[in-house]
């Protein structure tokens, strides 16, 4: 888990720089006018709808984790929350000291298990993984390019929606380029499930086929 968490970060990284460079580059330095950031805590966010976001994902990783749905925890709660949303029958509330916990707890959970050990594997294989992850975006280039001539998608909007993640940094460079937000949340979104669905399928089939190989040089 702390290399796939290492290797993910790298990746977030450098996809993260690479899409803003794209972006000031593809825009001449211009960029949409947006209110500017608040710092403010969010306290006094309405009760109910706090309450019923957070009784929608306490149910739905619940349900995931019962169902044993691959990535359950995280796909139940977000299908269920986008349909209830547009529906009107809640509205998701998520205001910022909750965010900034989760974060928090996030950064926790995976930086507590780095050991050094593992600090001194991942830079001795950095090399590799700097190649992957541009050979990764050298491919997510080429579909953007696909994108722009048989779709007839905008460069920048087809860049930052084939971009590999992640979903929430790209949807900030997307809103502050002033691109087309919608088709590129919802392309990120459906690579974002494609990923979990067959992740956990790709990784046992991975397994099971080194299982066999080491049993065969045994």
């Amino acid at each position: 888990i702390r290399m796939v968490a290492f290797m993910q970060y790298l990746r977030i990284f450098v996809v993260v720089l690479t899409a803003s460079a794209v972006s000031h580059l593809l825009l001449g330095g211009h960029a949409a006018d947006l209110p500017a950031p608040t710092w403010s805590p969010g306290f006094d966010a309405p009760l109910i709808p706090l309450f019923q976001t957070l009784l929608l994902v306490l149910a739905g990783v619940f349900i995931g984790r019962m169902g044993r749905i691959p990535a359950g925890a995280l796909l139940i709660p977000m299908v269920f929350g986008a349909v209830l949303n547009s529906l009107g029958f809640i509205h998701i509330t998520l205001p910022p000291w909750l965010l900034w916990a989760a974060y928090a707890s996030l950064g926790w959970y995976i930086g507590l298990r780095f050991t050094p050990e593992t600090l001194r594997h991942t830079l001795w294989v950095l090399p590799q993984l700097l190649l992957a992850v541009v050979a990764l975006m050298a491919l997510c280039g080429l579909a953007a390019w696909m994108l722009t001539v048989w779709a007839d998608v905008d460069p920048l909007t087809a860049y930052l929606a084939t971009s590999p993640g992640g979903l929430d940094s790209i949807a900030i460079i997307a809103a502050d380029s002033g691109c087309d937000l919608a088709f590129v949340l919802s392309l990120q979104s459906l690579r974002l499930f494609a990923v979990v669905l067959t992740g956990p399928l790709v990784a046992r089939l991975i397994c099971r086929i080194n299982g066999r190989s080491a049993c065969g040089m045994a």
